[in-house]
Parts: structure tokens; C-alpha cells; sequence
């Protein structure tokens, strides 16, 4: 029997322990195909900025209080009216129903309205490019209805939840002219498809690492907040003053607007370590005074491979073993040797995630005839997660094809050295190879991998077929511009970034 993170949270555990899903019962509740890289960061932040109270302030831009033993309750605002402003027009129109566009023109002539100038037309087109400005970011569109697709979240009203179309039940429901309150209540907001509960359990792996460090958890909020409220406070005003008119004319009810959401429970062992890490990764990436656009952007990456990390460190604490490496293939020149390596370590990382979900099988006792649905039902939802979000973080080479086998891309080094580096800080590269070793197991150069192995026949002969690996990943970062050589022998590894402004409390 799983113990979980919050204790209290057994009883959920239990109620699905002898059936499964496999992967909620190995990783916690849950991890989902459907839910894209940018969507783990957004849901994350959802839990973070959300009110954890009915009253919808308090617990804003905290984490939950975990000294409470009570259901971790957080409480978000779906702004339909936002959402229709800025997607109805450019989607398809699946899933919508007549009042829907009926409100979205309602609504354009609401905000034209308002915009003090005689000439309606030229309104219209100031109206249209707000739209357009909003639009622009636009972080996952795909082939959805308009209230399910996602922006980058780069202020509070941009973070936005989870919303499945409900057509039939709105369809008979909404009575838009008697009851507008009607048009915005009556999706979904509980399903979890798309926002399927990666980011809350990235939030509660986060909550498990911060150990009631009060320190640590002031300083992370603190730089949270400056994340979501600190840089876009004019698109922040803007997309507020568009869902706010819409609530004023139309006297709608916050309260009912709102919908009450639940953090379920991570496994209580596996990722305590990694969780303690990413909190003092985010600390420092976060410190970083970087453009607000490129911020989230590196760090939904970053997230992600944090992720992969929780999920690589749950495998091995499930099968009792010593935490995988994460060799990696800088593609240097000559290096089929590292490239057989990586792959061979690669594919045994692999075979773990199948042995966890068939000995979990096992310990559910499921039964033979559901036994393969099963099991590729939780590889579809585990294993498969990790190499398709590898491959979009292009950490995981080939996109297709034989010999997978890990990499480090562009963006990803960035999120490395800015989260293991305090801004304006330096280390030797040796120092930076043994950090990435430390936290994430990760293996470069001939020290790491022979730290990695205890088999010293193969130390000596195939270690040094790793120098040409650091020197391909040395030209990566100069290119990049993260390392500086002092001489031959010595290269520093350089976070050139300032440090934004420390919390005064």
C-alpha cells in the first residue's frame, strides 16, 4: 500500500488500489497524454495564483498550508467572457452554441463602446487590435473549441483553467436573455481533460520540497508573484478591464462564476529529493531578470524536464534501485561510442518504466484479460509522456527512428545554467558537470560516467571516449554564450544575467 503526499490523502489512494489506473497508482493522481508542455506550467501556476478559500483572496499567490490536515482545495476564475473575446472568433466553432455568438458580438460592442472616440468603425478596429494583441499569446490553439485553448501565462487573468464544451447541456440550459449568468456556469470545468493534473502534482512535488521551509517558501512565492504580476501589468489591466465590463453589465456574481477545484496526492516517497532541488532550481531561474515572454517560455521547458526528472526518480524509488543516469549524446565528431552508451542506457531507463507498471499489476492483482489494456493504458500515460515531451524539448534524439538516446537542446541548457548558477554567479565547468550529475543525474564527461558505473574494466576503457562529449558541450555553451576560458585548462561557466530585486519584508 502507497503511502501518498498529503498523508491524509490515503483514503483516495485506496479507493482506486486494487483496480488502478497503474500509472496514478505508481506517480501519483495524475499524469495524462493529452496535456501539453505549456499546459504542465499553466496548471501549476493555476494552483499557485488561485484563492485556496471560498472567499476568492485568500491563499492568492501562496502555497497551500499543509500544516492543516484538509482537502487542498483552491478556487479558479474561468473568465468565459475573456476567453470568448480572444478565441471565438478565430476557432472553429465546434462545441459552441447560437448564444454564444450572439454574446461574443454583444461583447465586441460592449468594449467599442467604450473607447471614448466618435467614429464607431475606428473603434471597432482598436477593439479588433487588442484582440489581436491578446491573441499573440496564444500558447496552445491546436485543433480545440475556443474555450479550451490556452495563453501563455504571463499575468494572472492569462492562466487560465481547464473548461470541457458541455454542447447538449448548455444547449437546454443557457437562457442567455432571462439569465446571462447562465451563458458562463454551464461548461465543464471539473474534467480534466486537457489541464489533466500534471501541473498539480508538479505543485505538490514542489510543496513536498519546500518542507515547511518558511524562508524557501517566502522567497519562491516572492518570485512567483514578480513571474505572473510583476512584468505585463498593462496586459494584466487590459484583459481585467475586458472580463470586469462584461461582469458589471450584465451584473453577474463572481461567486458563481467561480468553480472550487481539488489537488489530489503524489506518492509519499520518490520525489521528495528531486522536489528539493526544483524548488531551489526555480529560486534561482526565477532571480533572473530576463524578458517576461522569454521567462515563461524557458520555463515551461524547464518545468517539463523537471518533470521527466520526477518521473525518472519515482521508477527507480518503486523498484528499490539506485537512481538512473541520464547519459547524454552531445554529438561530437567520432563519438559512435557515446552514442551506443547513451542508447544502451536510454533503453534500460526504458525497460524500468515497464517493469514498475508490470510489477504494480501485480501488487493491484489485475486480473489476466485486463491486464495488456492496462499496462498500455498506464505506458501510454507514463512512459510515453516522457519521450514525447523529451522529443518536443528535443532532450530525447531521434524524433524517430532507432537508437534513442538523451541530448541537451538550447533552451534546456539555458534553464540548467540559470537554475543551477545564482544570477551573476560562476563555477568551473568541472564544478557545473558535477551539479548536473548531482541533480539530475545527468552524464557528460569521463568523471561522471565513471562516478556512474562501479564496473572498472569498463571504466578505463570506455570513459575517456567521453572527452570528446565535453568538448562538443563546451563549444554549446560558448555558443550560447555561457562559458568564459581563462586558459587552456579552465573554462567558467557564467550566469550573465542581474539578480531582479531581493523581497523586502
Amino acid at each position: 500500500m502507497m503511502e501518498t503526499f498529503p498523508s491524509w490523502m490515503e483514503a483516495d489512494y485506496r479507493k482506486i488500489a486494487n483496480k488502478g489506473p497503474l500509472s496514478t497508482l505508481i506517480f501519483g493522481h495524475r499524469f495524462k497524454s493529452d496535456q501539453t508542455l505549456y499546459e504542465y506550467l499553466t496548471e501549476f501556476l493555476l494552483v499557485f495564483v488561485s484563492a485556496k478559500n471560498a472567499d476568492l483572496n485568500e491563499g492568492k499567490m501562496h502555497f497551500h498550508d499543509i500544516t492543516i490536515e484538509k482537502s487542498l482545495s483552491y478556487w479558479v476564475e474561468p473568465r468565459m467572457a475573456l476567453r470568448r473575446f480572444i478565441f471565438y472568433d478565430k476557432a472553429k466553432k465546434k462545441g459552441s452554441i447560437p448564444a454564444d455568438t450572439d454574446a461574443y458580438r454583444e461583447m465586441i460592442n460592449l468594449i467599442s463602446d467604450k473607447i471614448d472616440i466618435g467614429d464607431k468603425e475606428l473603434a471597432k478596429e482598436y477593439v479588433e487590435d487588442i484582440q489581436d494583441l491578446f491573441h499573440g499569446y496564444a500558447a496552445v490553439v491546436r485543433n480545440r473549441f475556443w474555450g479550451a485553448q490556452t495563453l501563455l501565462p504571463i499575468c494572472p487573468e492569462f492562466v487560465l483553467c481547464g473548461v470541457d464544451p458541455t454542447e447538449k447541456k448548455r444547449k437546454k440550459e443557457v437562457n442567455w436573455e432571462d439569465d446571462p449568468q447562465s451563458l458562463d456556469t454551464k461548461f465543464d470545468f471539473t474534467k480534466h481533460n486537457f489541464l489533466s493534473r500534471g501541473g498539480e502534482l508538479y505543485y505538490l512535488h514542489l510543496l513536498q520540497g519546500l518542507d515547511g521551509d518558511k524562508n524557501r517558501q517566502d522567497k519562491l512565492e516572492h518570485l512567483l508573484n514578480d513571474l505572473v504580476n510583476g512584468q505585463c501589468q498593462k496586459i494584466s489591466k487590459l484583459a481585467n478591464y475586458v472580463q470586469e465590463s462584461w461582469e458589471e453589465q450584465y451584473s453577474l456574481d463572481k461567486t458563481a462564476l467561480s468553480q472550487k477545484l481539488e489537488v489530489a496526492y503524489i506518492p509519499a516517497t520518490g520525489y521528495k529529493v528531486c522536489g528539493r532541488s526544483s524548488v531551489d532550481e526555480l529560486i534561482s531561474y526565477l532571480s533572473c531578470k530576463l524578458h517576461p515572454i522569454t521567462r515563461v517560455e524557458i520555463l515551461a521547458k524547464g518545468v517539463m524536464f523537471q518533470i521527466m526528472r520526477m518521473m525518472s526518480f519515482r521508477v527507480a524509488d518503486y523498484l528499490g534501485k539506485e537512481t538512473p543516469i541520464w547519459i547524454v549524446d552531445m554529438k561530437a565528431e567520432n563519438t559512435d561510442t557515446v552514442k551506443k552508451i547513451a542508447h544502451e542506457s536510454f533503453r534500460s531507463l526504458e525497460s524500468d518504466f515497464m517493469t514498475a507498471i508490470n510489477k504494480m499489476a501485480n501488487e493491484a492483482g489485475i486480473a489476466d484479460d485486463e491486464r495488456m489494456k492496462k499496462v498500455r493504458e498506464a505506458r501510454i500515460n507514463s512512459l510515453d509522456i516522457f519521450k514525447s515531451k523529451g522529443k518536443e524539448l528535443q532532450c530525447i534524439i531521434p524524433i524517430s527512428g532507432p537508437f534513442e538516446r538523451f541530448t541537451l537542446s538550447e533552451d534546456t541548457i539555458r534553464f540548467l545554467v540559470l537554475s543551477l548558477i545564482q544570477p551573476g554567479d560562476k563555477m568551473t565547468l568541472k564544478m557545473f558537470l558535477g551539479k548536473l550529475y548531482q541533480n539530475y543525474r545527468i552524464v557528460i564527461g569521463p568523471e561522471e560516467y565513471r562516478k556512474s558505473t562501479q564496473d572498472s574494466a569498463m571504466d578505463s576503457s570506455l570513459a575517456n571516449s567521453f572527452s570528446g562529449n565535453i568538448v562538443a558541450f563546451q563549444q554549446f555553451l560558448r555558443s550560447t554564450g555561457f562559458l568564459k576560458e581563462l586558459s587552456d585548462a579552465t573554462s567558467i561557466v557564467i550566469n550573465p544575467y542581474e539578480p531582479i530585486e531581493e523581497v523586502i519584508s
